[in-house]
């Protein structure tokens, strides 16, 4: 049983963990409503990590709320066309203002 624990332990430590071509981004934690979110980012791209579990009625308009944490954390625009990826991890590529 104590194996289990330390097994689920080390599990749930690395899933706010930004994919390997992310190495070296800026993290900001945001939260929209009641979704909370990791936001890495490096130059023009963003991870989008959802941090918190929702179900049910709470996970409807997780993909809007994601989308709203980039800017928020970046104080950058989503490129129109650049998203991908599902309610838990999302990417996109951002412009800045200069």
């Amino acid at each position: 049983m104590r194996y289990l624990f330390l097994t689920l332990a080390t599990v749930c430590a690395a899933c706010d963990s930004p994919s390997i071509t992310m190495a070296g981004a800026t993290k900001t934690v945001v939260q929209v409503e009641q979704s909370t979110f990791s936001v890495y980012q490096l130059g023009d791209r963003v991870e989008v990590i959802r941090t918190n579990i929702e179900y049910g009625r709470d996970a409807k308009g997780i993909m809007a709320r994601a989308i709203a944490a980039i800017p928020l954390a970046t104080g950058c625009e989503v490129v129109p066309g650049s998203l991908d990826g599902d309610p838990a991890l999302l990417t996109a590529k951002v412009h800045c203002p200069t």
